[in-house]
């Protein structure tokens, strides 16, 4: 056999192998039958210990094998749209505190004019820069207050796909921007706004009506709007829903005027954090609801200094308008519980009746910001109260300006 050439014993080779899987393969029926006759054999005394099942090859077993990493979970899946999912929205600028505001401002400038590609996180950070420096521009925040430069940036914002640069366009058409105000020319921009801020895009229409209110009574008026004034407190109240900071303020302002205080102060404080105007109404409403309290109800009527310190209040109208006749009688109550500045006081607004001995309104009036706190110091005068007043924001775009661009402010109606 050591003789046969190769071939011939790869050729014998071949044939053994050959019998031996069609062996195997014809036995494959009776080994089936075999494992079969396992399966629904009796079931074993229970002191014959069981073998362990064994698993066909290949097949893994739910109850024994875990994850390759159980500790790792699948990430949670956030709504379309989320700020902060899938590409990130980029960063403003933040102000270097070694910069000057025109160095601020020039670095904006640089951003906001880099022609990036189309649709790349570079072109939107250029668009949310010049949206900001429309909002600077427009409220004189480290820029030179100009609404004219104020609307090119927010036409510059647009040009980039900026949703909010709607808004600024918006509003020029409101307020003017250098140009006559035509409220109309708004409602375009407004319907690309409302789908990116509804709060906002509702409050402007708000404002549209309102500046559009002197003519409502009139023919064409009445064509465009059944109820003026339903469809204004109507969008209002959609704009505060939205949670729209200047809305909220607007509806408190409401409320003061109708005297309902507390619901008023609810709403100035739950607009406060995004508006500054909203945080000076609170604080004023906490003073006056306070001195509105009679004495009585706040020291059990026993503190005749708190007597004096409310009837000047009145008489010199005080954050509070000017009352006399409630001046002249916590007066009478202080100088009866022995406070002698009250006494005083009353001693000099009856030293010069009107004719007829009533009250002589012109001399309250001078003794309004007379000082009789001390003996012999008659002719001291108080510096005359500034006038504190409810306001609004400078603009409904206030709100926008991150916190880290803003200046303080002295805040002023519209």
């Amino acid at each position: 056999m050591h003789n046969e050439p190769l071939s011939v014993r790869v050729h014998s080779c071949s044939r053994l192998i050959a019998i031996v899987v069609l062996t195997c393969c014809a036995a494959t029926p009776g080994l089936q039958a075999a494992a079969r006759a396992v399966t629904t054999a009796p079931i074993q005394s229970p002191a014959v210990q069981q073998p362990y099942p064994v698993q066909p090859a290949g097949v893994a077993a739910p109850a024994v094998i875990q994850p390759a990493n159980p500790s790792i979970s699948s990430p949670p899946i956030k709504a379309s749209g989320t700020p902060g999912a899938g590409a990130a929205i980029p960063k403003l600028m933040e102000p270097d505190e070694n910069d000057t505001d025109a160095e601020r401002i020039r670095k904006l400038e640089a951003t906001a004019l880099s022609t990036p590609r189309k649709g790349s996180p570079a072109e939107r950070n250029a668009a949310r820069t010049a949206w900001l420096l429309g909002l600077l521009y427009l409220h004189g925040e480290h820029a030179p207050l100009d609404p004219v430069k104020a609307k090119k940036w927010f036409e510059r914002a647009k040009a980039l796909n900026e949703p909010l640069a709607n808004a600024g366009l918006a509003w020029c058409e409101i307020d003017g921007c250098g140009a006559p105000p035509s409220p109309r020319s708004a409602r375009p921009y407004l319907a690309a706004l409302k789908p990116a801020n509804p709060g906002l895009a509702a409050f402007l229409d708000w404002k549209v009506l309102e500046r559009l209110a002197p003519v409502a009574g009139s023919t064409q008026a009445g064509a465009i709007h059944n109820d003026p004034d339903a469809q204004r407190s109507q969008l209002l109240q959609q704009a505060a829903q939205a949670g729209n900071a200047s809305a909220i303020n607007e509806l408190g302002l409401l409320n003061v005027t109708a005297s309902r205080y507390e619901q008023a102060l609810a709403q100035f404080d739950a607009a406060a954090k995004r508006s500054p105007a909203a945080t000076s109404n609170a604080n004023l409403l906490r003073v006056r609801m306070q001195q509105h309290q009679k004495p009585g109800e706040r020291n059990g009527g026993r503190n005749p200094e708190e007597w004096y310190e409310q009837a000047r209040r009145y008489h010199r109208g005080d954050g509070i308008p000017s009352n006399y006749t409630e001046a002249i009688r916590l007066y009478q109550m202080a100088a009866a519980a022995g406070n002698p500045a009250a006494r005083r006081m009353l001693e000099l607004i009856y030293s010069r009746p009107a004719p007829g001995g009533s009250v002589n309104i012109a001399w309250m009036r001078q003794l309004a910001n007379m000082d009789v706190t001390a003996e012999g110091a008659i002719l001291n005068f108080y510096t005359p109260p500034t006038p504190l007043l409810f306001v609004r924001d400078i603009t409904p775009l206030y709100e926008f300006i991150p916190q880290e661009w803003r200046k303080d402010r002295t805040l002023g109606q519209r």
